[in-house]
């Protein structure tokens, strides 16, 4: 009696393990298979646009429609930050169309990736072509990517040298060259981790771990603040879908006081515009040269790892250079919620500083400079080529402009 308990005991143990075994495998190759279907449709065609700011960092590279799937041997790296991506109206108001990229590919059918992304300095955009080239290549599942055969580096001068100025100002020694402090810094960003190797293999687990972190912040702030349940749950669902919340303006117009206001001069459209950004206002003329040394030593860094002779620096003046406003204009403050004025004599002075100085290194390292300044100055003064909704970014008829520039050029 006992030998024939202990014998069913064995086989209800048996029959456990094999039916444990055999779920854990039927997930396993459930999730095998959703992780490789989600790879596939991970396209612009197929996968909405509000979700891509879920996918881990390889597979928007590949979201946006500028590219030949079929025939991916030879492309265009697009690099730098926001107005590289394509941040702006068109953007918002979820026009296909939305960047310079789709503009190119349209126009012309040859492949563009875009590497840029908003917020980006000139060594992580650089970083991030390396590494998104490196990962595509240690990958079962992703197109192995070969070197570009050429790179379109957009310069936002609104932006790229202040953040420069920020990292060197963050991780820099005192006594380190730009040089060194630019190795060093290629150095460190060019280290994949283990987690960027899963979600490398399977983007799935980065989506979910997406998906959790908005519930887990959603739930602190109901607990927080239980009588906005309704508000939080709007908000964190349209967050997780990539919706735009608001655009906030900076300083007091963020609590409702619309004092810091720019209007052009003699034109009824352009008038009461938020703080703008302008050429490097904050930053003194060694901290300018600071900055664009780091974007030449990226570019020199790009050139070598690539083995590339078609390089084109695409300059894009911000909005406070494109508009004859009245002074003072006021412009926002990078990474800050305060306030600047300066004036038009001022930024103009900068932005000839700042254009001189990549000319001189554009010339000696034989890479072409396209400075949109004047083109888009004698545009902006019959039609508005930034907002309405975003006066950070060009709208759809300055980005497609700007292809049309690059490619007549």
């Amino acid at each position: 009696m006992i030998k024939n308990n202990l014998i069913m005991t064995q086989n209800k143990l048996k029959n456990f393990i094999i039916n444990l075994i055999s779920i854990i495998f039927a997930v396993f190759l459930c999730l095998f298979v959703a992780n490789f279907v989600f790879i596939k449709i991970s396209n612009q065609k197929s996968f909405p646009r509000s979700l891509s700011g879920s996918l881990p960092n390889i597979l928007l590279v590949f979201h946006p429609d500028t590219y030949k799937n079929n025939n991916l041997k030879n492309y265009t790296a697009i690099l730098g930050g926001s107005y590289a991506q394509g941040g702006g109206d068109a953007y918002l108001s979820g026009i296909y169309d939305y960047s310079v990229a789709h503009h190119l590919h349209k126009q012309d059918k040859k492949n563009y990736l875009n590497f840029a992304r908003a917020g980006y300095g000139s060594i992580s955009a650089v970083s991030n072509l390396i590494n998104m080239y490196r990962i595509s290549n240690s990958s079962n599942f992703i197109n192995d990517l070969n070197k570009p055969d050429s790179v379109i580096f957009f310069f936002n001068e609104g932006h790229v040298l202040d953040a420069n100025f920020r990292e060197f100002s963050l991780f820099s020694k005192q006594d380190s060259d730009i040089e060194k402090f630019v190795i060093n810094r290629f150095n460190e960003n060019l280290k994949i981790n283990s987690f960027d190797k899963l979600t490398n293999n399977f983007p799935l687990l980065f989506f979910f771990t997406k998906f959790y972190y908005h519930i887990e912040n959603l739930f602190k702030k109901i607990i927080h603040e239980p009588k906005k349940i309704i508000f939080f749950i709007t908000n964190s669902f349209k967050k997780l879908f990539g919706y735009t919340i608001v655009l906030q303006t900076p300083g007091d117009l963020k609590k409702g006081k619309n004092t810091f206001t720019n209007s052009v001069k003699n034109r009824e459209d352009v008038k009461n515009i938020q703080p703008l950004q302008a050429a490097a206002p904050i930053l003194t003329k060694e901290e300018i040269l600071i900055s664009l040394n780091i974007f030449f030593e990226s570019i020199k860094y790009m050139k070598k790892w690539g083995e590339l002779d078609k390089i084109y620096i695409v300059y894009i003046p911000s909005p406070v250079t494109l508009y004859d406003w009245s002074d003072p204009i006021n412009y926002e403050v990078p990474g800050d919620s305060k306030i600047g004025t300066t004036t038009k004599e001022k930024n103009n002075i900068n932005n000839k500083f700042i254009t001189d100085k990549i000319s001189e290194f554009s010339t000696k390292n034989n890479i072409q400079f396209l400075n949109t300044t004047q083109h888009l100055y004698e545009l902006a003064k019959s039609k508005k080529i930034h907002g309405p909704l975003d006066w950070s970014h060009l709208n759809y008829h300055g980005y497609k402009d700007i292809s049309n520039y690059i490619l007549n050029k």
